[in-house]
């Protein structure tokens, strides 16, 4: 496992993280906070010491996102830079950290050019490193439709006595709610969608107010083990998790066997990628292709690091309007979202 030292502007970069390396969720969010509250959010269209229309990179970083099995994603991303390092005749390093956020700023310094995001960590990345979108994943649903949205689900234990969104409405000072984290599309923002459609927060309002009390697992296997171990009565996911083709990414069947879903939320835009601010048209076609390559010849690489089926050219802010719509109806200021 090499090393990047991380030295260009601010952020993660200055703390020599590994290529590979996985982080906490509090470490993360902290992290965020800083990186808003210093001022260091890509403001200026050229960083220091950068010439934004000749900073292609001589070595590609690409940002993936790590699954159940930490060890399974790495090979899986290693396995997809070699191929895009072989089409693109340059050198691509795999980079998997522990959380969205840290994708984000990852793309906010400089330190990353590409990453696999979903939808509300691509708005703070479009909104403070200038990202923009180059392809969208496409997703089987339960009847294999093939989809470049999916469904944000509530699930609760299959023994427990919360059968329906109804039932949390009814009470929900008794219940411990798990997120999946503040920069989850589905297991946290449509999530917050579907509480405030059914008058259990107002448009604004803290979930902590009016929860038992309120958790971030930090990915969607990790929330899922929350309700699994008894720490957490629901958590929010995506469908995709505990139910469908993809499942055994994130849970066994024995563990979807003691869950249920009491509640799911449609429109959620797929995972998509991003290139950062800089890269040039020229790189970012040719990227665009590599991975269209990789998803028609080698769909199993695809498969194997997220359970897409194939990538798909999209329009940017077709994409991504519900996301956009969800942070707007909850009245939760985007800032907030990311720490």
């Amino acid at each position: 496992m090499t090393t990047t030292v991380w030295t260009r502007s601010c952020g993660l970069r200055a703390l020599g993280l590994p290529s590979i390396t996985l982080l906490g969720a509090a470490t993360v969010l902290i992290a965020i906070g800083l990186l808003l509250l210093t001022g260091c959010r890509g403001d200026d269209p050229t960083p220091a010491g950068r010439d934004a229309a000749q900073s292609d990179p001589a070595r590609l970083v690409f940002l993936f996102q790590r699954q159940r099995d930490p060890e399974q994603t790495r090979e899986n991303a290693r396995d997809a830079a070699a191929f895009l390092a072989e089409r693109l005749g340059m050198p691509v390093e795999a980079v998997v950290p522990g959380n969205y956020g840290a994708s984000v700023q990852a793309l906010v310094s400089e330190q990353a050019d590409v990453a696999y995001l979903s939808s509300l960590p691509f708005l703070l990345a479009r909104r403070d490193a200038g990202a923009r979108l180059i392809l969208a994943e496409v997703r089987p649903d339960v009847e294999g439709n093939r989809r470049t949205n999916y469904d944000s689900v509530w699930v609760a234990r299959a023994d427990s006595s919360i059968e329906t969104i109804s039932d949390v409405a009814a009470n929900p000072g008794a219940l411990r709610v798990c997120f999946t984290s503040q920069t989850s599309t589905s297991g946290f923002i449509m999530a917050t969608l579907r509480l405030v459609r059914e008058g259990v927060l107002t448009p604004g309002q803290d979930a902590r107010e009016v929860f038992r009390s309120v958790s971030f697992g930090g990915g969607y296997t990790q929330a899922l083990q929350e309700v699994l171990n008894a720490r957490a009565d629901l958590c929010a996911v995506s469908h995709y998790t505990v139910e469908g083709p993809t499942a055994d990414l994130y849970t066994t069947s024995e563990e979807r066997a003691r869950l249920r879903i009491i509640a799911r939320t449609p429109d959620v835009p797929t995972h998509l990628v991003a290139v950062r601010r800089g890269i040039s048209e020229d790189l970012a076609g040719r990227i665009t292709e590599a991975l269209l390559a990789m998803s028609a010849e080698r769909p199993e690489l695809l498969a194997n690091v997220y359970g897409a089926t194939e990538f798909r050219r999209v329009a940017e802010d077709d994409h991504v309007r519900a996301a956009v719509e969800a942070v707007q109806a909850v009245g939760l200021p985007i800032e907030n979202l990311g720490g």
